[in-house]
């Protein structure tokens, strides 16, 4: 009797675990992540990679993927919150509607995985970047000239955080900009660029005025930007752009934790989200 109530517990223990199994979103297969999801469904898929091997955003990061799962529960979108760079082969990548970037800085890929992600975004799949992961910690001219659009330069140091006034442009492009809050102040550390990506094509939904802040820093190569340096009257902070068939979108916003509590940000990256991820809208 006690065999027999052994065995109908062991059944029932292996019975759970391969419940477990089974209900897993990312399961590891040869040491390479193997991502199940159901795309019969018309929610949008989004991979979440927040892979930093630069300066490490270490309030930021868990931030943005908290007011991520929310649009993301609150819009009905799956979310695969990964750092594996494994995942970036043709395969698996074509399983997202959007790969989002957070705050990813250094370089993380190697040649082969760069390639399968240029792939993907030139054939019609979309990106989104936040914040560090247009800073010029990488080593990837492709990304920089062609995805960012710009060569991020320095950002101010004293003081550090200010508040700017951000201001909307409407691309004839981008579906709903109306419904983006026209004007907003918001302290950040704002990112500066050697050049405005408006003049690779780029489409901007909001720039920076300059007129109240100070822009002084330190260059990469150590040259002091002085209290003057900066882009002046046009200072893209948030804008997107095409490669081929993709989207391409990038938002210099989110260096502090409580920035991605910000109701405005929160709206801005749900339209955001909404555009590249609807394939009936092409990029333009």
């Amino acid at each position: 009797m006690k065999k027999r109530y052994f065995a109908i517990i062991v059944i029932i223990v292996f019975y759970f675990i391969a419940r477990m199994q089974l209900s897993k979103t990312i399961k590891e297969t040869n040491n390479s992540p193997f991502v199940e999801l159901n795309l019969d469904t018309l929610n949008l898929n989004i991979l979440v990679y927040s892979k930093a091997n630069g300066w490490y955003h270490e309030e930021a990061i868990p931030a943005a993927k908290e007011m991520l799962s929310s649009l993301a529960k609150e819009n009905n979108w799956v979310i695969t919150f990964l750092d594996d760079a494994s995942i970036y082969n043709s395969n698996q990548l074509k399983l997202f509607d959007i790969v989002l970037w957070n705050n990813v800085t250094g370089s993380t890929l190697n040649e082969e995985q760069r390639l399968n992600f240029k792939k993907y975004i030139e054939q019609g799949g979309s990106f989104i970047g936040i914040h560090g992961s247009g800073d010029n910690s990488g080593t990837w001219d492709w990304y920089y000239d062609e995805v960012i659009n710009a060569r991020f330069s320095h950002h101010p140091m004293v003081p550090q955080y200010q508040i700017g006034v951000l201001n909307k442009e409407c691309p004839p492009g981008f579906p709903k900009c109306d419904t983006l809050i026209s004007q907003w102040n918001q302290e950040e550390e704002w990112y500066v660029f050697y050049e405005s990506p408006r003049k690779k094509g780029a489409k901007i939904l909001y720039t920076l005025d300059e007129t109240n802040l100070v822009m002084s820093g330190v260059l990469e190569d150590g040259t002091l930007a002085d209290k003057d340096f900066g882009m002046a009257e046009d200072h893209p902070i948030v804008w997107y752009n095409c490669i081929k068939k993709g989207k391409v979108f990038y938002s210099a916003l989110g260096h502090k934790s409580e920035y991605y509590q910000n109701l405005h940000y929160k709206q801005l990256l749900k339209e955001v989200i909404n555009w590249a991820g609807n394939p009936a809208i092409k990029c333009e």
